[in-house]
């Protein structure tokens, strides 16, 4: 496992100073992105510093019994008033009775670079990188000078404009009294009755309290990401993705399908009840329905009708049928079929007459393996 710290120098992001804790802490090298540092594993971990002028923090003493959503919608309130931008132009954390509001297009674009490494990244604001517990600290870092406040907010300067920061903290907090790592003369004359650490040296840097503090990365999910963390092939991607979405979509379509068969079944069961009673609004029971309809023929009638027996029809047939008809005056039924396979039909034509179904005629066209077209079935009427 290695530890790096990337320390970035501006706000394009394009000048960043790497520097490598496992071989030597004093030594570093400069990149222009973040593909540089692609041969990292996932076992290394990366802590990036983004520059003060991209994040800026306040103290705000969250309300623990309130969601995380609701503290930062509070949060947002106490400190818009002071915003040049949108709200909305802006990412925002909570962490430790501190808030940090982020500039989000720059987040966003550092985050999506960032999630193509395969380490363990960490990003905080660049003011953080010498934090010590319960004190203020004035650092300063290669061209900078980190402000580093107890309650983890902060800001940097450089040294143009150290002597009017300083000036601005001071009437605000007379008694400000930090920890001083510089060899800044100014910064010595004012702050002499403090502890003076000439430097500040990479060997300072706890990597176990930098864990403790706010980490601004998200993981930003891409089909070059995922190509690249599974490492899959492109085609192999697709057939992936195409699996997925079948496997999403496939139970859906069923339905839509047994929802499609089931209106085409009941609007055909109606249609055939509606043949045999016209005066039949509504098809509920069919069973019972049938036993209605019969009662309510003339009793004088009844003996003289003998209705033919469709159970093998409505056993081997009924998705493909479309219209049933009764003649009872000619002593036939029509049967009217739609696409039926040639298989299901020699089926059912060859066990027709075990059921006592007598086929007189048919006019069907075979096509592609399916028979369509009418059915007539003889029945007795005395």
């Amino acid at each position: 496992m290695n530890y790096y710290i990337a320390h970035i120098l501006n706000s394009n992001a394009d000048s960043i100073d790497i520097y490598d804790l496992q071989r030597d802490k004093n030594s570093n090298f400069r990149i222009t992105n973040f593909n540089k540092l692609s041969s990292l594993e996932e076992s290394d971990e990366l802590f990036v510093f983004i520059p003060s002028s991209i994040v800026t923090s306040y103290g705000f003493q969250e309300n623990k019994s309130l969601s995380k959503q609701i503290n930062i919608a509070n949060f947002i309130s106490e400190v818009d008033s002071v915003f040049a931008e949108e709200v909305s132009s802006n990412k925002y954390f909570l962490h430790d009775n501190a808030g940090y509001v982020v500039d989000k297009n720059f987040l966003k674009n550092l985050n999506m670079s960032l999630s193509e490494l395969n380490a363990q990244i960490h990003v905080l604001p660049e003011y953080l990188l010498n934090n010590i517990d319960g004190k203020d600290v004035i650092t300063e870092f290669k061209d900078k000078f980190l402000f580093t406040y107890s309650n983890k907010t902060g800001f940097s300067s450089d040294y143009s404009s150290l002597d009017q920061y300083l000036e601005i903290v001071l009437n605000k907090n007379p008694n400000f009294s930090p920890l001083i790592f510089s060899s800044n003369k100014m910064l010595i004359d004012k702050f002499s009755e403090q502890p003076i650490k000439k430097s500040f040296n990479l060997n300072d840097f706890d990597l176990l309290k930098i864990k403790t503090l706010p980490n601004f990365f998200k993981l930003q999910i891409s089909v070059s990401l995922i190509k690249k963390k599974i490492g899959f092939s492109k085609s192999q991607l697709i057939l992936c993705l195409i699996s997925l979405f079948l496997i999403i979509a496939g139970p859906n379509y069923l339905i839509y399908e047994n929802n499609i068969k089931t209106k085409i079944y009941t609007s055909s069961t109606y249609n055939i009840f509606k043949a045999i009673d016209k005066d039949l609004n509504r098809v509920v029971a069919p069973r019972s329905q049938i036993d209605q309809i019969i009662k309510q023929l003339p009793q004088k009638d009844i003996p003289l009708i003998k209705l033919p027996d469709l159970n093998i029809f409505l056993k081997y047939a009924s998705k493909y049928i479309v219209d049933i008809s009764i003649d009872i005056n000619s002593s036939y039924t029509s049967i009217i079929i739609n696409s039926m396979p040639d298989l299901q039909f020699n089926i059912l034509k060859n066990n027709a007459k075990r059921f006592n179904v007598t086929i007189i005629d048919d006019e069907l066209i075979s096509n592609d393996g399916f028979v369509s077209g009418t059915i007539k079935i003889g029945f007795d009427n005395e």
